[in-house]
C-alpha cells in the first residue's frame, strides 16, 4: 500500500510499505478520507527530526478485525479517536479518564491517516453510522472544539470572544451559540477572507479584526466578555484577559513553542477581578458519539468547513498550500474517493 511520510522541514515522500494484518484486539480500516490538522503543520515545520508518518483526523471502512473485536463488522464505517484512555488507570477508575491518555493508539506504530490502510487498536474505532467520510474526518477536530467549550462553561446569555477563527475555532462558535451564547464576537486577521465569511454565516455577532483594533478597544455591549475562547498561539491569552468581566473564563487550546509559548499578565488584577485561565487539552479524544450527532442533527454545520480534497499523492502540495493561502484555505481533507464524499 501507499503510504505519506514527512520530515522537517516540509519534506515529504510516498512509500510502498506492506499492510499488517490485525492481530486479536485489532480493526484493519481502508482510509477514506483524512484531514490536515495544525498540528500536522507544526510537525511539518520544525517537529519531524527523521521521516514519520502522520494524519490523526481519520475517516473510513472496516476491511478486517481480530477476534476480539465485537463493536464493529466488516464493512462498517469508522471514525478512529486519535488517543484513548487506560481503562485500569487510577484516574478513570476515579472517574476522570479525561485526565489519563495512555490507552491504545496508532500514533508513531505504522502509518497513519495519510495512508491507503491502518491497522489500529479496537479502542479507538467508533461507529460512524450514516455520515460522510469528509463529515467523519471532521468528528476529531470537532471534539476538541466540544473540549474547549466544556471547559470554558458557556452559560445561557453568556457573551463569548473567540479568538482564531480556524476550523476548530469556527466549529467552537457554532457549540457557543448551541450552548446558549448570546453574543459570539470573532478575533482575526483580515487577511484570513474565507474564515471570516464562515464565522458570519455561523452567526457571530460581529468580527474583530486584530491587526487594526486592539481587543480592549472593541464596544462590547457589557463593556468586555463572560467568556473568552482561544484557539491561537499563547500570545493572545493575556490581551484576552482584559477583556474579561470579573468573574470571567477564558479557556485556551492554542500552542507554541520556545520563547513563545511563554506569557505574562498582571497576577494582581487577575486576582482582583476572580478571573480563571484554563486549558483545554482533548486528549484522550472523548464525546465522538454526541459529535456525530450534532452533525447528523445539523447543529454543527461541518461541510462549508472543507476548501479542498486532495488525493493522497498530492499531500504535499495540500500542506503547503494551507500553510501558505491563508485567505482562501480553511479545511483541506484528502479523499480516497471523490464520488463517495
Amino acid at each position: 500500500m501507499k503510504a505519506a511520510y514527512v520530515k522537517s522541514p516540509f519534506q515529504f515522500e510516498i512509500r510502498d510499505v506492506p499492510v499488517r494484518a490485525p492481530d486479536e484486539d485489532d480493526v484493519l480500516i481502508q482510509v477514506k478520507a483524512c484531514g490536515i490538522c495544525g498540528t500536522d503543520l507544526h510537525t511539518a515545520a520544525t517537529q519531524a527530526s527523521r521521516w514519520q508518518p502522520f494524519g490523526h483526523e481519520v475517516s473510513g471502512t472496516v476491511i478486517d478485525k481480530g477476534e476480539g473485536v465485537t463493536h464493529v463488522e466488516t464493512g462498517d464505517r469508522v471514525i478512529l479517536e486519535s488517543g484513548t484512555f487506560d481503562r485500569f488507570s487510577e484516574q478513570a477508575r476515579n472517574g476522570r479518564v479525561d485526565l489519563n491518555n495512555q490507552g491504545p493508539n496508532f500514533w508513531m506504530k505504522g502509518p497513519m491517516g495519510f495512508s491507503e490502510f491502518m491497522t489500529v487498536p479496537k479502542e479507538t474505532a467508533v461507529p460512524a453510522g450514516s455520515l460522510s467520510f469528509v463529515e467523519g474526518a471532521l468528528i476529531e477536530p470537532l471534539g476538541v472544539a466540544l473540549d474547549l467549550v466544556y471547559t470554558a462553561g458557556i452559560e445561557l446569555n453568556d457573551d463569548v470572544l473567540l479568538i482564531g477563527p480556524g476550523p476548530i475555532g469556527l466549529m467552537a462558535l457554532q457549540l457557543a451559540k448551541a450552548a446558549g451564547a448570546r453574543n459570539v464576537f470573532v478575533a482575526g486577521r483580515s487577511h484570513s477572507k474565507k474564515r471570516l465569511e464562515l464565522a458570519a454565516a455561523y452567526g457571530c455577532e460581529d468580527i474583530i479584526d486584530t491587526g487594526r483594533m486592539e481587543l480592549r478597544d472593541y464596544p462590547y455591549p457589557r463593556v468586555g466578555v463572560e467568556k473568552v475562547l482561544v484557539t491561537a498561539p499563547p500570545v493572545m491569552i493575556p490581551p484576552s484577559l482584559e477583556v474579561l468581566l470579573n468573574g470571567g473564563i477564558c479557556a485556551y487550546i492554542g500552542i507554541a513553542f520556545g520563547e513563545k509559548a511563554r506569557i505574562t499578565f498582571d497576577a494582581d488584577d487577575f486576582h482582583f477581578r476572580k478571573l480563571q485561565l484554563r486549558a483545554s487539552f482533548a486528549s484522550p479524544a472523548l464525546y465522538f458519539p454526541r459529535c456525530i450527532d450534532l452533525v447528523r442533527s445539523g447543529a454543527v454545520q461541518v461541510r462549508e468547513l472543507v476548501t479542498r480534497k486532495f488525493r493522497l499523492h498530492e499531500i504535499g502540495d495540500a500542506m503547503t498550500d494551507l500553510k501558505n493561502n491563508k485567505k482562501e484555505t480553511v479545511k483541506s481533507i484528502m479523499v480516497a474517493d471523490f464520488e463517495e464524499n
